[in-house]
């Protein structure tokens, strides 16, 4: 599913595609209304139809579309939820497999937000306040664009109960991590994902830091490129320990990669060299 560094892919080819274009018309399917809300299918594309693109921005797992329409700010709020991703494909092409809404531009090209599960979001923002919407406004700083501040880390760990795994994907801590990243950086780390998060010392708190954006810098390197192919759509697993439950680990070469479930979500690590 997708986490900042498939965020940062879609950021990145968004920019690519959009730059000096207008958005001609929005073509929402209505079967897929949740993915508009608050607003409806037609609502939808009442508000972005004729609009020109200018900014796009990522913070976390959320990209921030700022438009103009009729000399006036208008945002556009995407998540990609689980399954969601941005295709590009020329005027008469046919839709892509799950495409949930249809951007037509003024170059004939035409970009698919495709969903296969219909957890993904695209919000109207009036006047581009993102900053005004709860889901944004409780963001921490991008570990990508910012850099993660091993202080704030350490503090934040210092304060909770929960296993560490839980609490570095609080997105007011570590925005853009996942249950995937959340995962490898741990591994990378030597850290075991069930140990207490203020039982770290602040050496851990560090070599953590570090190896969250070592994978996320790998995951980006891995995918650039105009689409992408999830692990859960049937994709190559290019991850250390990540969905690889049974398998030897690649580091110590003689424990096994283990699952277990936190909050909900699946975990992956070796037991023998992750303490």
């Amino acid at each position: 599913m997708p986490e900042l560094p498939e965020v940062e892919i879609a950021a990145r080819n968004l920019r690519g595609w959009t730059e000096g274009r207008t958005l001609v018309r929005a073509d929402p399917d209505a079967k897929a209304k949740r993915i508009f809300r608050p607003a409806t299918p037609a609502s939808f594309a009442a508000a972005v139809a004729g609009a020109r693109f200018g900014e796009v921005r990522r913070i976390g797992k959320h990209l921030l579309v700022a438009l103009e329409k009729d000399a006036a700010p208008v945002g556009l709020l995407v998540h990609l939820g689980m399954t969601g991703k941005w295709l590009r494909r020329e005027e008469g092409d046919p839709p892509t497999r799950f495409s949930r809404a249809r951007l037509h531009l003024d170059d004939g090209s035409v970009l698919h937000f495709d969903d296969l599960r219909l957890f993904g979001r695209l919000r109207v923002v009036p006047a581009a306040r993102f900053h005004e919407v709860p889901e944004v406004a409780k963001l921490g700083r991008d570990p990508l664009e910012h850099g993660i501040d091993v202080d704030v880390l350490a503090e934040a760990l210092g304060r909770s109960r929960l296993p560490v795994k839980v609490r570095i994907m609080d997105q007011a801590i570590l925005p853009g991590v996942g249950n995937i990243y959340a995962s490898e950086a741990l591994f990378r780390a030597k850290i075991d994902p069930r140990r207490k998060a203020n039982d770290l010392s602040r050496a851990e708190a560090r070599r953590l830091a570090g190896t969250v954006i070592e994978a996320m810098r790998e995951g980006i390197a891995r995918q650039e490129g105009p689409e992408i192919t999830y692990v859960e759509e049937g994709g190559e697993n290019p991850f250390l320990v990540y969905a690889r439950e049974g398998e030897p680990c690649p580091r110590c070469k003689k424990g096994r990669i283990v699952r277990v479930v936190q909050a909900q979500r699946s975990t992956f690590f070796c037991p023998r060299c992750q303490k």
